[in-house]
């Protein structure tokens, strides 16, 4: 029920299917009223003494406008097809949800809609009305109309469509919808009484949470579990994090009483149900994915079939920008506190240091070896520690420059020369992130590809 409730409020967050709605009943009002208006006044005084015509030519000239813009619509989508598989081949599958809901395409269906509702109604209605005489139509001048600016539209839309094929503004999507699924993770945290403290405790009778069907879990509705728990006076514990997969009646988490004992089969799954799961992972609510995409792409980047290093770094760029957001944000497992201080639900979620692994660990394994990808990863660990709240993340920055230097050195193959610019890019990053503020001269010139790699120099 959550899951289909969940369905239903994405869609009507989604602005398209009520412009597609409104636009199939405008349609079908528009081509009724038309179908009906015969009047040789009105048409002699708006278009002259054009598209005379019988009920039966003009049945046969709307189901022949309807079937051309059916079957340019199918071309349109033909073409569409090959265009967001062959991105889907070079970069990413899981980009596919991207291009789908942001493609321009997308725009033109209302005015398709109608469009095609509109010939309909008016071939129905013309059929209806019994009119068989000679004379001025002003339902085909509405249909001409109607079939002009659909074209018109759909082919402003193809022309924007081949932006797409820019992986920088995939890319972006990609960032974009991060972001959003970062200030939507804290809004399903916003105003709980959180405390920093560690898990809760539970007795060693406490009784397991089993997933109630297989799948990703896709979000857990914290306040829901918080709220059911203390109702109930129990203590829960969620050992599995939001991007996890498991199969149905897998172990997700403990339950157990206040004062000991068992927990009823009926609050377990009442507890189990504020899961979310789902067939696939949701990028609206799981920074994670986001990141783990732009990860991907970084590394198919660098792949033998199409190697594009600055593909690479480009996608680096991007989850430098994300993570600058996430360095920000209180991370790590969320401990709901009740009024006395006592934790009363927990639930595992991903730390900092768990996020950065996930960004850099597939780039680095396939750019060791390459500038642009050891230089996108220094950019990314300079930005982190410089927006560190804590000595912790200003540890993760650290760590990361000698994971970066390390994978270079035993697996990069560089050259003495480029070597030895890597050290000097390090170096400008750690003097940067000692001094805690950008150094005009924090990064090094980009001239690697001119470094000699001989042992001379």
């Amino acid at each position: 029920m959550r899951m289909l409730v969940r369905q239903l409020r994405r869609l009507l967050r989604e602005p398209i299917w009520f412009a597609l709605i409104a636009a199939a009943v405008a349609g079908v009002l528009l081509g009724t009223l038309a179908a009906r208006e015969t009047s040789d006044e009105l048409t002699a005084a708006v278009l002259g003494r054009a598209w005379r015509k019988d009920a039966a030519d003009t049945r046969t000239f709307l189901m022949t406008l309807l079937g051309l813009q059916l079957t340019v619509l199918s071309l349109v989508l033909s073409f569409s097809a090959p265009m967001i598989q062959a991105a889907a081949n070079q970069y990413s599958p899981r980009l596919v949800p991207y291009y789908l809901k942001n493609v321009p395409f997308r725009r033109v269906l209302p005015i398709f809609a109608l469009s095609g509702t509109y010939l309909l109604a008016a071939v129905r209605e013309v059929g209806l009305v019994g009119d068989y005489g000679v004379r001025p139509r002003i339902v085909l001048s509405g249909a001409l109309l109607l079939a002009v600016l659909s074209l018109v539209l759909l082919t402003a839309a193809m022309i924007r469509t081949y932006r797409f094929m820019r992986v920088e503004l995939v890319l972006e999507l990609v960032r974009e919808a991060t972001f959003e699924a970062i200030a939507r993770r804290a809004r399903l945290i916003a105003r709980l009484p959180l405390a920093p403290a560690d898990p809760v405790a539970l007795a060693a009778d406490a009784s397991a949470l089993l997933a109630p069907r297989s799948g990703y879990l896709v979000e857990v509705d914290v306040r829901g579990l918080a709220r059911i728990a203390r109702r109930a006076g129990v203590r829960a514990r969620i050992v599995r994090t939001v991007g996890d997969y498991f199969d149905e009646g897998e172990v997700v988490g403990w339950v157990g009483r206040d004062g000991g004992g068992a927990v009823g089969a009926r609050v377990a799954r009442r507890l189990a149900a504020t899961l979310l799961i789902a067939p696939a992972r949701d990028a609206d609510v799981d920074p994670a994915y986001g990141i783990r995409i732009l990860a991907e792409v970084a590394s198919r980047a660098q792949s033998c079939a199409s190697y594009d290093a600055y593909t690479a770094r480009q996608a680096l760029q991007q989850i430098r920008s994300i993570l600058r957001s996430l360095a920000r944000q209180p991370l790590g497992d969320w401990n709901v506190a009740d009024p006395d201080g006592s934790i009363r639900v927990s639930v595992m979620a991903a730390q900092l240091r768990e996020v950065v692994s996930i960004a850099v660990d597939a780039p680095l394994r396939y750019g060791a070896g390459e500038p642009e990808v050891l230089d996108g990863v220094l950019e990314i660990a300079l930005e982190v520690g410089l927006l560190a709240p804590n000595a912790e993340v200003q540890m993760i920055a650290h760590q990361l420059i000698n994971r970066v230097l390390e994978d270079a050195m035993e697996y990069g193959k560089l050259g003495n020369g480029r070597l030895r610019r890597l050290l000097a890019e390090a170096e400008l990053v750690r003097a940067s992130l000692k001094e805690d503020s950008p150094r005009w001269d924090r990064h090094a010139r980009l001239d690697w590809a001119l470094t000699p790699t001989d042992e001379a120099h």
